[in-house]
């Protein structure tokens, strides 16, 4: 989107927001206040209504107390007289006070006699179900004062109310009582209706949608009535007043509202108008000359032009911070050329082979060292797929070309043949790299390690050959040595010159350490010999332990459990370890084995509580020879860490007991994950410790 149109696009949304919120204040302010006088007015006529009907209540109830507690009834309770029946139950009397029917009870609740207006607006005596819904309701119970209230009868509503017969004196004993009805029909509503100058209807609670209420009258607003429910003698909803809503208030609110939104939005046009004008004079206009001249600047090609501009304001600025941009660029450009004609001389005269291969995997660029390992020329390489220079392959190393995969980016070593048959060996070095294209490309370089693999091949046999001969010579020294032992060991039992005795003791010692010697030698010849690996510190110990378990002995694996790169003999050291301690620690009864952090390495602390070493002897029992023993146990331990990087120092206390640290360099170790530690006791084995005894 332009600039020009999305100025007036936010100069538009902004008023429209204001015109919205307005309105909207508008809407909950005037608005708000006509609909709640509305809901006031409406309210008001509701409990006029309300109170009309619990009028018609008030008037029954007081006409049954009339009837109620008048003599003649008492006496006609009494007595049966039919003059009561003649001169007083006759359709001029309920007639007369808007009735639909009188009825007499005596106290089995049983009906005496009553009269009721029937559909023809004749006098019939009372129905059955007219009798059958008073027996229903709680109304001739012998309250003292009588009951009034609704009922209902197949969809009838009644206004009903009901009072004991006594005397004119309020006294009894009561003979019954009297129950006064009046229908609540479309006249008596239309009656209401004009009492109140309103709209009224009455309905049954259960032909309309209004939930269950717990008062006896709730009000509630729909969209064009308010509403009022009214309950029975039970206290159960069972009719629903309505009053419809007046709308001259509001009328003249919606005209405001109207009047408002087009004032608001005749504004909105002129400001728009006069808003887009001066943006397109001031602003849009001066941008468009500067764009044009930045056009110009770039169908030329030449970054020594800039941009003129005569203004003092923003946009002098921004063009000015163009003119420094283009400088940069001129200068970058410079700077780039300079770069790509030194890296050009660079991969020219480099010894290993680099191409560029596009997304078509096809050799788009090669430098002269490439062309000099596969014994051809940079042209004839341009075009051909990387994965042809090695179909000359060496049939016997056919399956291993085929699951290398080139084209993957990282590293191969794959042996081959160049154009001319020569086999050579090379290693395969390949990265993505993005094209100015915006394709994904590849940056390949290849490296002649046809040397390195010769060399590689003449140490491996020279070692097979020496590790051959080294067996055999120990082997026949070995045999040697055997005879020397049965020959000392013949000439000891022999022997009667006490002074030959101890020259024959000495010829076996020293047989002794000949043979030690070389045991260490058949052992020393295994370090680096095959790869180091990972391996977990706690079950090396635990086996190296297992060789020289010594009963009485309490040995313990405490700390995090980490594993460690290190050469295959590393039981073998941590066994020299505990053997050291056994044979030269005096009694010793305790060795615990640790580890813990320290910076960036691990530091694995070996401790007992044997003699100790002296401080003149901590560096040097790691020397060859050194010791009362062979004198090779601890150097062997620092030499088969140190292939790995790992060192080994004593910082005991001499007389206390003994204390090697091992330190494990950063890269050199890693935490062990998922230890499976199902078997342990929490209890019997604190902070993930292993004990033996």
């Amino acid at each position: 989107m332009r600039l020009y149109a999305q100025t007036i696009l936010i100069i538009g949304i902004s008023i429209l927001a204001i015109a919205v919120i307005l309105i909207v204040t508008f809407e909950f302010t005037v608005m708000g206040s006509l609909s709640g006088l509305e809901q006031q007015y409406a309210s008001e006529d509701l409990h006029r209504a309300e109170n009309s009907l619990y009028g018609e209540e008030s008037r029954l109830s007081t006409i049954s107390q009339d009837w109620g507690i008048w003599d003649d009834t008492y006496e006609y309770m009494v007595s049966g007289n039919p003059e009561y029946i003649s001169s007083n139950l006759v359709q001029s009397s309920l007639r007369g006070m808007k009735l639909y029917s009188i009825t007499l009870y005596n106290l089995n609740n049983t009906l005496v006699n009553g009269i009721c207006i029937s559909q023809n607006n004749t006098t019939d005596p009372i129905p059955e179900y007219i009798n059958k819904l008073l027996q229903t309701y709680p109304i001739l119970s012998a309250s003292p004062d009588g009951i009034q209230g609704i009922i209902v009868d197949n969809q009838t509503p009644f206004a009903v109310a009901s009072h004991p017969i006594l005397n004119s004196m309020m006294q009894g004993p009561s003979r019954g009582t009297i129950v006064i009805l009046s229908r609540l029909d479309n006249d008596k509503i239309n009656e209401l209706s004009q009492n109140l100058l309103q709209n009224i209807s009455v309905t049954l609670v259960s032909d309309t949608n209004l939930e269950s209420f717990s008062r006896a009258s709730q009000e509630k607003s729909t969209n064009n009535a308010y509403e009022a429910v009214i309950s029975d003698i039970e206290g159960q909803p069972v009719l629903c007043i309505q009053i419809t809503k007046r709308e001259d208030l509001n009328r003249g609110g919606i005209y405001s509202r109207i009047f408002l939104i087009a004032s608001l939005l005749l504004l909105t046009i002129i400001f728009m108008y006069l808003a887009s004008w001066l943006i397109n004079r001031i602003i849009i206009s001066p941008l468009q000359d500067l764009n044009r001249d930045l056009i110009n600047i770039g169908n030329s090609g030449l970054l020594s032009g800039r941009i003129k501009t005569k203004r003092d304001d923003e946009i002098s600025d921004l063009a000015g911070s163009i003119n420094n941009m283009i400088s940069s660029l001129e200068q970058a450009q410079q700077e780039r050329i300079s770069s790509e004609h030194r890296l050009s001389r660079l991969v020219e005269l480099v010894e290993e082979g680099i191409c560029l291969i596009g997304p078509d995997n096809l050799i788009w660029f090669s430098n002269p060292a490439l062309a000099e390992i596969f014994e051809t020329t940079s042209y004839e390489l341009t075009g051909k797929r990387l994965d042809s220079l090695f179909s000359q392959h060496n049939p016997e190393d056919k399956s291993t070309i085929e699951q290398t995969p080139i084209m993957q980016p990282g590293h191969h070593e794959i042996h081959t043949r160049t154009k001319n048959g020569k086999d050579i060996w090379v290693r395969i070095a390949l990265a993505s790299y993005p094209l100015e294209t915006g394709k994904q490309g590849y940056l390949c370089v290849i490296t002649d390690i046809s040397q390195y693999r010769s060399a590689e091949r003449e140490l491996l046999l020279s070692n097979k050959k020496l590790s051959l001969l080294g067996s055999m010579t120990r082997h026949d020294i070995v045999n040697q040595l055997t005879t020397i032992r049965g020959m000392l060991g013949l000439i000891r039992r022999k022997n009667i010159d006490t002074s030959l005795t101890q020259l024959i003791s000495s010829a076996e010692e020293a047989s002794e350490k000949i043979n030690k010697h070389i045991e260490f030698s058949k052992e020393y010849q295994k370090a680096g010999i095959e790869k180091p690996r990972w391996q977990d510190i706690q079950t090396v110990w635990n086996l190296a332990y297992a060789m020289s378990r010594r009963k009485g002995l309490i040995f313990s694996v405490t700390g995090e459990n980490y594993e460690i790169y290190a050469d295959q003999l590393l039981q073998k050291v941590f066994y020299n370890l505990i053997e050291n301690s056994l044979k030269h620690g005096k009694d010793v009864f305790y060795i615990t084995v640790t580890t813990r952090r320290y910076n960036s390495d691990l530091l694995i602390v070996y401790v007992d509580d044997g003699g100790g070493v002296p401080e003149t002897m901590k560096e040097r029992i790691f020397e060859r020879g050194v010791g009362t023993g062979t004198g090779w146990g601890l150097f062997f331990a620092k030499e088969v860490l140190g292939l790995t990087g790992m060192g080994i120092k004593e910082s005991g206390t001499y007389g206390i007991g003994a204390e090697f640290i091992i330190t494990v360099p950063e890269g050199v170790f890693r935490p062990l994950q998922d230890i499976d530690q199902s078997d342990s006791n929490p209890e019997d084995n604190p902070g993930n410790e292993e004990h033996y005894n």
